[in-house]
């Protein structure tokens, strides 16, 4: 008997970023896999509605045919704000309109609801809705919550944040399997269950097999590179020094950045006449992946806060994709994958000129970034693979 999947997600294709990726390609392969998997998310708004006015956006023909098996929502906010009362009215008005729509649905006898977090009103959305729908629950999680409320500095009232934590243990317990995206996740989730009750199954963000890059274009010109978000916990900061020291050697640095705070880093290009820097708009995955990979070195930052040691960012396995190296200013999990797998050098948040003086020298040394570019193959190739870690999820639901 065919097995039947409903996912829960914000974040879908087209739009931008790791999480939009993630959510479209588990709904394809399940697909493939003979599993019938249907999506229920928002109509496309992150970073704004209006970015997906343009049909470049919608690039796959065979999910712009799949209306049948992806419901979305209306929302009324325009854009996403970095208030966080905009932001908490926001998610309460996806999570009614999410129930309100698993009412509706309660009839599809569905074998899983697949829900990922963040945000957490959409899980909650799930564990009410499934009070109807009566199906096993597989919460998928990919940021530690309340967690990176802290990290970010956007909220940390303390009596709040109790209470966040108390609905986030109570998340993990109702969830008959957790998905994670991060090896750093498992202990402070294991911390918060039974664990002989639950399942932790580790899938990592990844390329496709067609995604990986054989051999790098030949160009005369060396060029760094910054892809993604450009919000509260990236090292916007870092960033701009980063961009200052680059343009001091001459070096051209393209950024393909969105996010709460692009215009901040644009403005700081501007004002400081930094030629070298390229902006690029948002664009799809396929043409972010062909910037990458057009570029020599990739850049990597994060706040220097405890809880931003157990993510692994989409953007650094996009560059190992792409066999380009990356130098980052990050620790914990990120900075393990990238120095257990010799894919690029790590750096403290803080010693932005050390991190530019080995773009120097990789500038100077081609041989090294070549043997630097195999080892980012390899790795992608060996444990990123979705083709292959989607078995994962296969597993189970056929269990």
């Amino acid at each position: 008997m065919t097995k039947k999947v409903l996912i829960m997600t914000q974040n879908f294709y087209p739009v931008i970023g790791s999480a939009g990726n993630r959510m479209k390609n588990i709904f394809q392969l399940l697909n493939d896999k003979g599993i019938e998997t249907h999506v229920l998310t928002t109509e496309p708004a992150y970073p704004n509605k209006n970015l997906y006015k343009d049909d470049m956006f919608w690039d796959d023909p065979h999910l712009n045919k799949s209306s049948d098996k992806i419901i979305r929502v209306p929302i009324k906010n325009k854009k996403f704000s970095n208030r966080i009362f905009s932001r908490l009215f926001l998610y309460i008005e996806i999570m009614f309109r999410f129930l309100h729509r698993l009412w509706k649905l309660k009839n599809e006898k569905y074998d899983y609801i697949y829900v990922t977090t963040p945000p957490i009103f959409i899980v909650f959305a799930a564990l009410l809705g499934n009070l109807v729908v009566k199906s096993k629950i597989i919460l998928e999680v990919r940021d530690l919550w309340p967690d990176s409320l802290i990290g970010v500095k956007t909220f940390d009232h303390p009596i709040i944040i109790k209470f966040f934590r108390m609905l986030e243990r109570k998340m993990y317990r109702m969830a008959n399997y957790i998905v994670i995206n991060s090896k750093g996740f498992e202990q402070h989730i294991k911390a918060s269950l039974d664990v002989n009750k639950h399942s932790l199954i580790y899938l990592p963000n990844g390329p496709r097999i067609h995604e990986i890059v054989k051999e790098k274009s030949n160009r005369e010109e060396f060029r760094v590179v910054y892809t993604g978000n450009l919000g509260l916990a990236q090292d916007i900061e870092h960033l701009k020094h980063v961009a200052s020291l680059l343009q001091e050697h001459n070096i051209r640095f393209d950024v393909l950045g969105y996010g709460m705070k692009a215009e901040e880093f644009i403005h700081y290009i501007e004002q400081n006449q930094l030629t070298n820097v390229y902006m690029h708009k948002p664009t799809t995955r396929k043409k972010s992946l062909e910037l990458i990979e057009q570029c020599d070195v990739a850049i990597a930052l994060l706040n220097d806060n405890e809880v931003f040691d157990t993510v692994l960012p989409g953007k650094v396995i996009d560059y190992m994709t792409c066999r380009t190296p990356i130098i980052a200013g990050i620790k914990g999990t990120a900075a393990q994958v990238i120095e257990d797998n010799k894919t690029g050098f790590v750096f403290d948040q803080d010693n932005v000129r050390g991190m530019v003086d080995k773009v120097l020298s990789l500038k100077a040394n081609p041989n090294e970034r070549k043997q630097l570019a195999d080892n980012c193959t390899k790795t992608v190739s060996k444990y990123f693979l979705w083709e292959s870690n989607i078995e994962k999820i296969v597993e189970i639901i056929y269990e």
